[in-house]
């Protein structure tokens, strides 16, 4: 997610509905105690708020402090274990950045998924030895693939070194942490200025306390990908691209779902096909189709990646190599 949409969404999950709220509740200046919650009712919004924040903010340790350790743990032992792989330069040009005073380069690589499928991938990689060109058009690098598909990563180049960016590391606790006070704050603050002698009891379903992790939540959702697996079914993908193997499917039919994705229509594929053994196979594929892009439910084969062991799951092999 980019700086912009990052703050974007932060504004709608956060300061949106606080404005909302208080200009509301406190339009005079005083809240009206008709608009009180009952004891037990504001404990359970109460918990109910300590539990969504505690959520929110173990996610953010997660992805921000725990993440980076696990990645560098995986990549290292992806190096040292993962299946090798001879991979072609087939683009190559750099990013204009500098990684430790060495270049970054944005490499387009072909090779075998773990099921000898050919396929091709971009990587960014810091090139510490640039005076001997590795990574010009042509040349030839080795890969290692990971055998685990769930996690990432899942590929890398043989012999790389893997270097944790420390600064960078402990800026994100520093910026947790600061999470943490402002949180921490705001419930304090909150009470103190609209208990009004009653507790608790201020506190309702709409109340920021609420609503602002449960946003943050939901917004993390739909930006992790959980629109994808909800309407396009992408939870495979990884596993597809790096261990399924490549075919031409027959298409049998094809009908609109009803549901539109930003005025886009999902399309119902039925398709048929023959795996590796001559078995024939047949699967249902999903996806929300440009209109634009209305024509390929009329065209007669369309290129897949499936799964040997789960031939059900297919995806178009456009999605993948696109």
């Amino acid at each position: 997610m980019s700086v912009f949409w990052a703050l974007y969404a932060f504004f709608f999950a956060v300061p949106f509905p606080m404005i909302l709220y208080y200009s509301i509740n406190y339009a005079g200046g005083e809240r009206s105690a008709l608009s009180l919650s009952g004891p037990y009712l504001a404990l359970t919004y109460l918990s109910v708020s300590v539990l969504l924040w505690t959520y929110w903010l173990a996610r953010i340790f997660r992805k921000w402090v725990l993440q980076p350790l696990r990645d560098e743990h995986r990549t290292r032992r992806l190096v040292r274990e993962g299946m090798l792989r001879d991979a072609a330069v087939i683009a190559s040009k750099a990013t204009g950045k500098m990684i430790q005073g060495h270049p970054q380069l944005s490499v387009t690589l072909r090779f075998g998924n773990l099921a000898g499928t050919p396929i091709q991938e971009t990587l960014s990689i810091v090139d510490t030895r640039p005076a001997q060109r590795r990574f010009d058009v042509g040349k030839s690098v080795r890969l290692r693939i990971s055998r685990d598909l769930g996690t990432l990563p899942v590929l890398a180049i043989d012999g790389s070194e893997v270097q944790k960016d420390q600064g960078r590391w402990l800026l994100a606790i520093l910026g947790w942490l600061l999470l943490l006070a402002a949180v921490v704050a705001y419930y304090l603050l909150s009470y103190h200025y609209e208990h009004g002698g009653t507790g608790w009891r201020f506190l309702v379903f709409f109340h920021p306390l609420l609503i602002c992790p449960l946003t943050l939540l939901g917004i993390g959702w739909l930006f992790g990908g959980g629109i994808g697996k909800l309407f396009l079914g992408t939870g495979d993908v990884l596993t597809l691209k790096y261990g399924g193997y490549r075919t031409e499917a027959r298409l049998l039919d094809a009908q609109q779902t009803g549901t539109y994705i930003n005025e886009q229509p999902q399309v119902r594929f039925e398709l048929e096909y023959e795996d590796v053994q001559g078995i024939t196979h047949r699967a249902t594929v999903k996806k929300v189709i440009s209109l634009l892009d209305m024509s390929i439910t009329k065209t007669p084969v369309i290129p897949i990646f499936y799964l040997a062991n789960q031939p059900q799951k297919v995806v178009f092999a456009a999605d993948l190599e696109g």
